[in-house]
């Protein structure tokens, strides 16, 4: 079974919002750029990430969502 990869595209609200949390003093660049690649390499988050849709009625996987 072939593992699919997603291409990442940034938004402007998810940069607005990754410039304001990066002012956090327990704020984890390396943590959060694990699991974007867990993310993107289409893997489930282990369990301390609560791996969870972001909304039951959205179209999305995982609260990310792809195109392919």
């Amino acid at each position: 079974m072939m593992n699919k990869h997603f291409e990442i595209k940034l938004t402007t609200r998810f940069k607005k919002q990754l410039k304001t949390v990066r002012k956090q003093p327990n704020f984890n660049y390396n943590e959060l750029d694990k699991v974007i690649n867990l993310l993107s390499n289409n893997e489930l988050l282990p369990e301390k990430y609560n791996n969870h849709l972001l909304n039951p009625k959205s179209k999305r996987y995982m609260g990310v969502s792809c195109t392919t």
